[in-house]
């Protein structure tokens, strides 16, 4: 009985977690390549980058950015089922205006830049940065 109530609690947290993905964001993300494991955060803000970090992004591959610069932007922060090669989760940060995806870039642990474009992981791959 008490195998049945913990299983009941594991399956009943697993759907709740679900739940809280977007499924736009879902689709994005898979029409990339990636999987999504669990929500960490959303914040929404006014966009506001310095010219010097806003370079280093676009350094990497990741251009929608300055096209939102000033406009009230929410982003949601992902945990990835994907590893980098030392077992560690990626994330990817999805940013949306008004409902809608303008792009996102995902978060390499210990590497340097650490942040990369999500169309880039057949390279990472290919590169033995992720399994």
């Amino acid at each position: 009985m008490r195998i049945l109530i913990i299983l009941i609690g594991i399956l009943f947290v697993s759907a709740c977690s679900h739940e809280n993905l977007n499924e736009q964001h879902e689709i994005y993300l898979s029409n990339k390549g990636w999987e999504i494991k669990n929500l960490l955060e959303v914040e929404t803000y006014i966009l506001n980058i310095p010219d010097e970090m806003l370079r280093n992004y676009e350094a990497s591959g990741i251009t929608f950015l300055s096209e939102h610069l000033g406009e009230e932007v929410t982003h949601h922060s992902y945990d990835l089922r994907e590893e980098n090669a030392e077992g560690k989760s990626l994330k990817a940060v999805v940013f949306e205006v008004e409902g809608e995806v303008i792009g996102g870039y995902g978060v390499l642990p210990n590497w340097d830049p650490g942040i990369f474009n999500l169309d880039d992981k057949e390279r990472l791959i290919n590169e033995q940065m992720i399994k």
